[in-house]
C-alpha cells in the first residue's frame, strides 16, 4: 500500500490507493463526503464514483448497499479496490452505464442518490474531452441528475449533491423544487478559482453580476455548496 494515502472525513479515516487514470478527491468531493449523514441500513447510488470515496463514506456511515457507476472503467476498479482497503467491499455493487444517468432496474429505487457531477463551463465543444466539462454553461450533468433523481428515490429519499456557484446555483435550487425535491444547503465553502476555469468565459455568462463568482483582494473565488434535497 505504498501508493495509498489516508484522508480524514469526519470521524472516519479513509484509505485510498492512487491510480494514474483516476483523479484524487477534489475539494468538491471532500466537502460532499463530509456532508454525508448517518445512513443506517439505507441503500444508495454514487453517480460518477471516481476513487469511490463517496460510496465508501456512505458505507462507513451505515449504508447497507451502494451502487457505483462511472464512465471510466478504471474508476470502477479503483473504487472496488479502495472499498476493500476500507473493509466495505461487500457492500458496493457495480451498476453498468445505461440509457439513464441512474440506470437502476426499472422496478428498483434507493434511499439516497449521491452525486458530484461534472460542472465545468467552457466555450468550446472541443473541450468535451475534459473530465469536468459539462457543456458551455456547465449544467448538462447537473440537470440530468436533478431530473432523473425523483423517479429513482424511495419515498422520503434524498439527493446529496455538490454544486458550484459558476453554474447558476439558484437555477438548480429552483429546478429541484419543480421536480418535487425540497433542497437545503448543508455546507458551503469559498475556493479561489482554479486555472481550469476560463474567467473570460464566466464573464460572458454573467460573471460577478450574476453571482457566478466573487472578487476579493483582486482574486476570484467560487462558492461550492453541499446540498441535501428530500423527495416530498
Amino acid at each position: 500500500m505504498s501508493n495509498a494515502k489516508t484522508i480524514d472525513v469526519g470521524r472516519h479515516r479513509v484509505t485510498l490507493a492512487a491510480r494514474e487514470t483516476v483523479g484524487p478527491p477534489t475539494p468538491y468531493t471532500l466537502l460532499l463526503a463530509e456532508s454525508i449523514p448517518e445512513l443506517p441500513g439505507l441503500t444508495a447510488v454514487d453517480i460518477g464514483t471516481g476513487s469511490g470515496i463517496l460510496a465508501i463514506v456512505a458505507c462507513l456511515q451505515g449504508a447497507s448497499r451502494v451502487y457505483i457507476l462511472d464512465t471510466n472503467p478504471a474508476a470502477v476498479e479503483a473504487a472496488r479496490h479502495n472499498a476493500e482497503l476500507n473493509g466495505v467491499r461487500d457492500r458496493l455493487l457495480h451498476l453498468p452505464i445505461g440509457q439513464s444517468i441512474i440506470p437502476l432496474p426499472s422496478s428498483e429505487t434507493v434511499d439516497v442518490v449521491i452525486s458530484n457531477p461534472a460542472q465545468l463551463p467552457l466555450p468550446k465543444a472541443a473541450e468535451a474531452h475534459h473530465p469536468y466539462y459539462s457543456g458551455p454553461d456547465g449544467r448538462r450533468m447537473i440537470e440530468e441528475v436533478i431530473t432523473a433523481t425523483p423517479a429513482r428515490l424511495s419515498p422520503g429519499g434524498r439527493l446529496f449533491m455538490i454544486h458550484n456557484s459558476v453554474t447558476d446555483f439558484p437555477k438548480s435550487m429552483a429546478m429541484m423544487q419543480t421536480v418535487g425535491l425540497k433542497p437545503r444547503v448543508v455546507e458551503e465553502r469559498s475556493l479561489e478559482l482554479r486555472p481550469l476555469f476560463d474567467r473570460d468565459w464566466l464573464d460572458e455568462l454573467g460573471g460577478v453580476s450574476r453571482g457566478l463568482y466573487t472578487v476579493r483582494g483582486g482574486r476570484a473565488y467560487e462558492t461550492i455548496y453541499a446540498v441535501e434535497a428530500r423527495l416530498e
